[in-house]
């Protein structure tokens, strides 16, 4: 059986994106479905409180932020490669611009073009998640973002009839990160009519959207609830922890994203690499629960 858990839900793009990592690797793995607004009970008991969507689950080992994922499944399954080190630096780089930059451009228009067939309950949870978030857009919020990501599929496309991937000869990491947003914003008619004139994005997203997404065997929430409570997590730091004296062992963490969704996690600190903090937490349901969130992108307070 796989130990892989991918909690997500089908119409979430970061979930498409970590569907065609695994299916890229070749591994199987079991897919829980969680609801796209909040509340997620089933979710809350694994991470303490973050509630993007996906995460990943390894036994009693919880990590957020797809980010931080690729780099574990990186670490746990080497081959085949998604950022091998000559282009490290730069696969990162852009996948970072693309689930930050590139996504904050095409996620307001796209949500808005769907808005008819969106619950008026799922712009309220946004709305939540993101200040100023509304099925109207914000004044001219809606045509400065559609512009913008225009410009950016533009630049895409010029150097897609370059190179086959956006890095050159090999699909990486950089390209699964840009993917999974010019995929979700396609559905948008703005962005859809703009693919049609780039015809080096538009046959690279469709080479893409034709690769595997991997073995996916259906878990429910509360099996996978289960695996947690049975599994004791290991505290054993890795070979590369480092002494991070700003995030000292054993002291009380509080954790909270720098953009959107920004609920917060609090955990004891068990260790630490150069871009990720560990934090151990008690569920009163599930036990005993290490947490995995990247530095980048996260707000980091020890507690007095």
């Amino acid at each position: 059986m796989s130990d892989l858990i991918l909690h997500q839900y089908e119409l979430s793009p970061f979930s498409e994106k970590m569907r065609k990592v695994l299916g890229f690797k070749g591994l199987a793995y079991h897919s829980v479905d969680q609801p796209n607004i909040a509340p997620k009970p089933a979710l809350t008991p694994l991470t303490g409180g973050y509630r993007r969507i996906p995460v990943l689950q390894i036994g009693a080992h919880v990590y957020c932020d797809t980010a931080l994922m690729v780099r574990e499944l990186e670490r746990r399954f080497p081959e085949p490669c998604l950022t091998p080190p000559a282009l490290l630096g730069a696969a990162e780089i852009v996948a970072d611009w693309a689930d930050h930059r590139l996504f904050s451009m095409a996620a307001l228009p796209t949500v808005v073009a769907l808005a008819e067939i969106l619950p008026p309950e799922f712009f309220e949870d946004r709305a939540k998640m993101s200040p100023g978030f509304s099925a109207e857009g914000a004044g001219g919020a809606v045509a400065h973002s559609e512009n913008q990501m225009l410009l950016a599929m533009s630049t895409l496309d010029a150097q897609l009839s370059q190179t086959p991937f956006l890095l050159g000869e090999q699909l990486t990491l950089a390209d699964l990160s840009v993917y999974h947003v010019v995929n979700f914003a396609a559905a948008a008619p703005v962005f859809g009519n703009g693919l049609a004139a780039c015809a080096a994005l538009n046959g690279w997203l469709e080479k893409i959207r034709a690769m595997d997404s991997g073995p996916a065997m259906p878990m429910t929430q509360e099996a996978a609830l289960d695996i947690a409570r049975a599994a004791q997590p290991d505290k054993t730091p890795p070979q590369d922890a480092i002494d991070d004296p700003q995030l000292p062992v054993g002291a009380s963490l509080t954790i909270q994203a720098d953009d959107y969704g920004q609920e917060v996690t609090q955990g004891e600190i068990v260790w630490t690499r150069e871009n990720e903090v560990v934090v151990h937490r008690h569920d009163t349901d599930i036990g005993d629960i290490l947490v995995h969130y990247p530095k980048q992108g996260y707000r980091l307070a020890v507690d007095a």
